[in-house]
């Protein structure tokens, strides 16, 4: 698969848990040694966040897409699911606002997602 169809996924995956507030920054752009893509999304309690986890890493796994790290996933409060040219936050909405990835990667496009697929 390629990234963007990845990124897709992982969206729509994140979507089917009800995940809240999601952002895809293309990181890549600013610093490509991290990851090209950043998916950011905000779950309401630990369960919530656990949820979204596992919906896209199961969904991903049908197409051979394994995560190569996965952080965070026991307390739930922040998960980071790394893949590579993905990385993957689920935060509870406190730690989301204490750490304000959005705001420290400013200057990362946004990437858009529409029924019609991703823009640019």
């Amino acid at each position: 698969m390629e990234t963007l169809e990845i990124v897709k996924k992982i969206i729509e995956k994140a979507e089917e848990k009800k995940g809240e507030d999601i952002v895809t920054l293309e990181i890549g752009k600013i610093n490509p040694i991290i990851a090209d893509y950043m998916v950011i999304i905000t779950g309401s309690v630990p369960i919530h966040t656990r949820a979204i986890a596992d919906n896209i890493i199961g969904g991903l796994k049908e197409y051979g897409v394994i995560p190569h790290h996965l952080e965070g996933y026991t307390e739930g409060r922040w998960i980071a699911v790394d893949y590579g040219d993905i990385m993957i936050n689920i935060f509870l909405p406190e730690l989301r606002d204490y750490y304000k990835l959005e705001w420290l990667w400013s200057d990362a496009p946004r990437v858009e997602y529409t029924a019609e697929g991703i823009k640019q």
